[in-house]
């Protein structure tokens, strides 16, 4: 069998492989016939090559981070006036000058990428947009850019003569630098860290909750966004004049259109719309007024009508093509403490802060006093002591402030007065994302993952604190075979986690989208486990749930349980935490009613009379 499968990866790496080859032969191919035709076909293929960088810079913001920018004119500028500058006055090697283009870029992204800590969605548009304008001005008044006139691009040496048959040379630097483009949008949409940056995008809880810097990483792919645009500046620079109007809010309009119309979140789509909106003018070749009509139409059209782009369309016909059969839920009852070790102890690698000190108790809660307007309290001196290996229930009519005090202890929100002990670690005034290496994991009341993926893809996410520079390492991704290593980890633990949950056969390859909710509850909750937790908190894991989903949940909370897990639950259903929590703690009005073994608050008086109604 192990045989049979090696040979089976063995035969598909060899297709992978030759695909690769053929797609960079006839690549080459390309650019050694364009570097042979007219000066006239290759400004116009360099101009469509160049926008398609910049059109692949923004669809790594606008399409992965959901920022959309209109400051890539801008960027833009910086860069391709830079070039000249440097090459024309001051005598700079035409490839020193690129990596400072590029640093140059990437240093004022980070600045740009920080607005998006504060403003978001339309308002990180304009802000950006506003960015452009400035430049614009700026250009138009200092004398070094030429003014409204503008100067002229500095020439691109030439090859040497043992390469004069390889054409224009200025073909190849262009060629090369969409390759490389190309490579880190590959290379970024192959990684295990693509649907991290996803989770940012569309599930930023969830993202937090795993561990993952959001803030950071948005400020951090912005930067890589920005020296893509510097590389398109330089290669910019060496087609002729550079004037103002070349990089004002009609360009950043241009380039955002670009990404929308050949599809966002594409590898193909930016360039196909690039390449479209560059050359639609010369090949029409009809007057300005009709061209802007005709485009305006187009454009309209692929809004209202395939709003995913003229790539996202092809595939989204493909994808229903290929559609199978339907699947249904699978649950294998031959739990064991095993297969609970094995869902929580798949790898090594987990990076965690030692507890501290000789406590009972794995999580507590002391005093805490909380209030979304001032003077109305919504927790008041409520405490809860969570033992290591056991099951606490948290119980409390609806508005008793039970979601309140999930999201306190998962750093969601910040409280007022109290503390949080995390295995003995003051945690209370940590972001969500500094908890889980103290061992925190949670699950959410309404599911917050990300659809567009697989819930295998969303498992993974539940990963990433276990390994080292995750998003770094994504760039360079298919190059090192340690990084294949993880993708095969991460994948295999996932679909391991999955078929604990009992989600086995087609299930792990099926979008979160496609799912029902019961499937995408038990995803959280095996993201939650394969992140090896100390403590893990679930916010009603059984809504929505099955009969047999439920006893699903069941027997692994016992197994977590049995494994050394502590496991706070909150959940509606009485019967579930009675019968499962070996302590319970019951809240109303946000204040605690009652706290103890489950079966003493299930007799309790006071408890029966707020909670039960008896």
């Amino acid at each position: 069998m192990s045989e049979a499968l090696t040979q089976l990866n063995q035969t598909r790496n060899f297709k992978k492989t030759s695909r690769f080859l053929i797609v960079i032969i006839l690549y080459l191919s390309g650019t050694l016939l364009l570097a042979h035709t007219s000066n006239y076909n290759q400004g116009l293929v360099l101009v469509a090559v160049v926008f398609s960088i910049l059109a692949l810079s923004l669809d790594l913001v606008a399409g992965v981070l959901g920022l959309y920018s209109l400051g890539h004119a801008g960027l833009f500028a910086i860069s391709a006036y830079s070039v000249t500058i440097l090459i024309n006055n001051y005598h700079w090697n035409t490839f020193l000058v690129l990596p400072v283009a590029i640093i140059a870029c990437a240093l004022v992204g980070i600045v740009i990428g920080g607005l998006s800590l504060r403003v978001s969605g339309l308002y990180f548009a304009i802000t950006t947009f506003l960015f452009t304008l400035i430049m614009n001005v700026l250009l138009t008044k200092l004398s070094i850019t030429g003014s409204y006139q503008g100067i002229p691009g500095p020439m691109f040496p030439n090859f040497g003569s043992g390469l004069g048959g390889l054409g224009t040379s200025l073909v190849w630097a262009c060629s090369g630098a969409l390759a490389i483009a190309v490579f880190v949008m590959w290379s970024i949409r192959r990684s295990s860290t693509y649907p991290v940056l996803l989770a940012v995008r569309d599930a930023e809880p969830f993202a937090a909750s795993m561990g993952i810097k959001t803030s950071r990483t948005r400020v951090l792919y912005f930067a890589l966004s920005a020296g893509l645009v510097g590389l398109a500046g330089w290669a910019f620079s060496f087609l002729g004049f550079i004037n103002p109007g070349q990089f004002g809010g009609t360009a950043s309009i241009n380039i955002l259109v670009m990404v929308i119309f050949g599809g966002m979140n594409t590898l193909i789509g930016p360039i196909v719309g690039a390449t479209f909106i560059s050359l639609f003018p010369v090949i029409v070749a009809w007057s300005p007024l009709w061209q802007e009509v005709i485009f305006g139409v187009i454009f309209v059209f692929v809004v209202v009508v395939v709003p995913e782009g003229f790539v996202g369309f092809i595939s989204r016909t493909i994808r229903k093509i290929r559609e199978g059969n339907s699947i249904e839920f699978q649950h294998d009852p031959t739990f064991d403490e095993t297969r609970a070790v094995e869902l929580l102890s798949i790898s090594s690698k987990a990076r965690r802060v030692e507890p501290i000190g000789d406590s009972p108790y794995a999580l507590e809660v002391k005093d805490i006093n909380f209030s979304y307007i001032p003077g109305v309290q919504v927790l008041q001196n409520v405490s809860l002591a969570a033992k290591k290996g056991s099951i606490h229930g948290l119980i409390g009519p609806n508005g008793s402030g039970k979601s309140t005090l999930v999201n306190l202890i998962a750093g969601e929100l910040q409280l007022s007065e109290g503390s949080i002990l995390l295995n003995g670690h003051s945690v209370e005034k940590m972001h969500s994302y500094d908890r889980p290496k103290y061992g925190l994991m949670r699950t959410f009341q309404t599911s917050v993952m990300v659809k567009g993926v697989s819930t295998q893809a969303n498992v993974g996410i539940g990963l990433y604190s276990r390994y080292k520079w995750l998003t770094t390492r994504a760039v360079t991704w298919p190059i090192f075979p340690g990084n294949w290593k993880t993708s095969r980890e991460i994948g295999a633990q996932s679909i391991n986690a999955l078929s604990k949950v009992g989600l086995k056969g087609n299930w792990p390859d099926t979008k979160v989208a496609d799912s029902p909710h019961g499937v995408e509850q038990l995803t959280q909750l095996a993201a939650a486990c394969v992140g090896q937790p100390s403590v893990l908190l679930l916010d009603e894991p059984l809504a929505g749930l099955s009969k047999g989903e439920t006893q699903v949940v069941s027997d692994i909370l016992r197994l977590l349980s049995a494994s050394g897990v502590t496991v706070i639950v909150v959940e509606h259903q009485t019967r579930f935490i009675f019968d499962v929590c070996d302590e319970v703690t019951v809240i109303a009005a946000g204040r605690m009613v009652a706290t103890g073994k489950a079966s003493d608050v299930r007799v309790n008086d006071q408890v029966r009379e707020v909670y039960l109604g008896q």
